[in-house]
């Protein structure tokens, strides 16, 4: 059996027990003016005005949270569209190259011209092998892109020097088609 409080030892726990949850409650309080922005006369906010304006900081990151949700949703949608993609492209790229109609990156890496190389011969070369194969549909064209640096350039003397030189690097685009592109390879 527990011996029963008397009534000041009541009264001194109640109090003890008050004081604590006071303390504690403004720990709270302070913890959460760090957390919640209020603007420059932060000490001026009382308990209500300092919960209202947590309330609705929270409903903000809520908002936030469920945007940034849903863009993670989109962009992992768009990453798997991608990656399909890629498999169908690689899958057609294996096709070419079992067919035997295109040869493999790595032996052609010799084969390849930079842009650095070309001159005006070879573009007038190059449109004149467009136009006598005039009967190609639009659906066998590729964009190709070619990318040279300055810098690794020093020993072609006719490579062509970039306008800019701050960043050392050149591209450019051409359009040619599929049988244009095995001639070049063949090349």
């Amino acid at each position: 059996m527990e011996p029963c409080l008397t009534h000041p030892t009541r009264l001194i726990v109640t109090l003890f027990l008050l004081c604590f949850r006071r303390a504690h409650l403004r720990n709270c309080l302070e913890k959460l003016k760090e957390i919640v922005p209020l603007g420059h006369d932060s000490a001026r906010h009382t308990t209500l005005g300092l919960l209202t304006k947590a309330k609705s900081f929270i409903k903000t990151l809520e908002r936030q949270e469920r945007k940034n949700s849903s863009h993670k949703d989109q962009l992992r949608r768009e990453q798997r569209y991608l990656g399909r993609r890629l498999e169908q492209l690689g899958g057609s790229y294996a096709t070419a190259l079992a067919m035997g109609g295109m040869q493999p990156a790595a032996q052609n890496v010799s084969k390849r011209r930079s842009v650095s190389e070309c001159s005006t011969s070879t573009v007038s070369s190059a449109s004149s092998v467009s136009s006598s194969v005039s009967s190609i549909s639009e659906s066998d064209e590729v964009d190709v892109i070619g990318y040279t640096s300055t810098q690794s350039d020093t020993d072609d003397h006719s490579s062509v020097q970039s306008a800019s030189s701050d960043s050392g690097v050149t591209m450019s685009t051409s359009r040619l088609t599929l049988s244009e592109m095995e001639m070049e390879m063949m090349v």
